[in-house]
């Protein structure tokens, strides 16, 4: 049969939709690009977000009212957070829980599906986003968080599984071999890797720059506490290769202890200004990126400026700002909510701090020469985009896809660098 996979959120989403597309299509289905031409529609969802699932209704509904007897199924998190908000956007929906993501294909042929994953199969590069690897390490994480829907569907609390270092060794090692420039290494919480193997993130690092190639290495998803444990040995190894992005994504979520402590992070704000400055200390010219909620319960004006503060202290590069929205199942849904109005304020003033910063980081390029890979087309399909060693994208106006190249920063906007290929 013809399918077709649409995929909502992380970068951990989309490779596990990969995985169930490489899966169907070693049953012997073809994959197709629209969902009009398929006879199943797959659908992998997220629930981190209210607009997350809104968009997931919308895609149901699109793909139940256009006529045709097309299977559609339903899988990601939401299948666990939200099934009966699925089942009434697309009557006859079936909902597979994607934490039996590798019997998948056991689902679609109608057996029933082997229980919790198994942890063996990776997806393999195939070319379907270029040059880039997307690499599932671990799912789960450490913490229990207030406001956090993801744990009740990957799990959470300490519930890590991690994939086997040797196997994504040769994963990654296959997928340089077959061309792979860019790696992502991708989870739940990353740095909880192999917290139930017996090694680390740094360990499964190092295993990988072993391996013969030019490629780069990115990071995921490192939470502030499992990070101070790794942070120096983590370190060592980035600065001992040129291949390992300059990358540190370390989500703080608030700038107020007073509301860490009622979202139930397990840390306070100066612990990730600590790491911050260490990083940058190591690596002036590093790209740190965080995440953080405006409007979560409990969070008064005081507390938002701690947050709008910390950007600027530390000049974080980039911003994720997430309105808070509660999610079902969660003790965040059932506290005393910050007025919607208040939440759309403040997130756009933090926004606009991040925006000011970001420019304020990027000027620092101009002038500058720099090494990296074309990575994909620009912006508004405008050139192509070069990501350099800190994982800055600059946008040039010819190149060829894949090449290692040396650019010129020209101009610098909040969003990206501009310039040119020299070399």
């Amino acid at each position: 049969m013809k399918f077709y996979v649409e995929t909502l959120g992380c970068w951990l989403n989309k490779a596990d939709s990969e995985l169930i597309a490489q899966r169907l299509e070693a049953a012997g289905h073809e994959r197709v690009g629209d969902p009009g031409q398929a006879d199943l529609v797959v659908l992998n969802t997220c629930a981190v977000r209210q607009e997350a699932e809104e968009s997931a209704v919308r895609f149901l509904k699109r793909a139940r009212s256009d006529g045709g007897e097309r299977r559609i199924v339903v899988s990601g998190c939401l299948v666990r957070v939200r099934p009966d908000r699925l089942r009434q956007a697309a009557p006859g929906v079936e909902l597979i829980d994607l934490r039996s993501v590798e019997e998948f294909e056991r689902a679609i042929a109608g057996s029933p599906p082997a229980g919790e994953r198994p942890m063996k199969y990776l997806p393999e590069f195939l070319g379907a986003r270029g040059h880039v690897h997307v690499v599932p390490i671990q799912v789960g994480c450490m913490g229990n968080c207030a406001f956090c829907a993801t744990r009740l569907a990957r799990g959470g609390g300490g519930l890590v599984r991690s994939y086997e270092l040797r196997d994504v060794v040769e994963n990654v090692r296959r997928a340089v071999q077959r061309g792979a420039r860019e790696i992502y290494l991708t989870g739940q919480e990353t740095s909880a890797y192999g917290r139930d193997k017996g090694y680390d993130l740094v360990d499964l690092l190092e295993a990988i720059l072993k391996i013969e190639g030019r490629f780069f290495v990115r990071m995921g998803m490192m939470e502030p506490l499992e990070l101070s444990g790794l942070l120096d040995r983590l370190i060592d190894v980035v600065r001992g290769d040129w291949r390992v992005y300059r990358f540190f994504h370390v989500p703080v979520q608030s700038g107020s202890d007073r509301v860490l402590r009622i979202m139930r992070r397990k840390y306070d704000a100066s612990l990730f200004r600590e790491e911050v400055i260490k990083i940058r200390s190591a690596f002036p010219d590093s790209t740190v990126a965080t995440d953080i909620i405006v409007g979560h319960p409990g969070e008064g004006e005081e507390d938002f400026q701690e947050s709008l503060k910390l950007v600027g202290e530390l000049g974080i590069d980039k911003v994720h700002v997430a309105r808070f929205s509660p999610r079902p199942g969660t003790e965040a849904a059932s506290m005393r909510q910050v007025p919607d109005p208040v939440k759309k304020a403040r997130s756009k003033l933090l926004s606009e701090e991040s925006l000011r910063v970001s420019l304020s980081r990027n000027l620092k390029f101009v002038g500058g020469i720099f090494n990296g890979v074309v990575s994909q087309p620009g912006y508004r399909g405008r050139g192509f985009m070069v990501r350099i060693g800190n994982y800055r994208p600059v946008i040039v106006g010819e190149a060829i896809p894949s090449a290692f190249v040396t650019v010129r920063v020209d101009g610098a906007t909040p969003i990206h660098l501009t310039g040119r290929v020299i070399e």
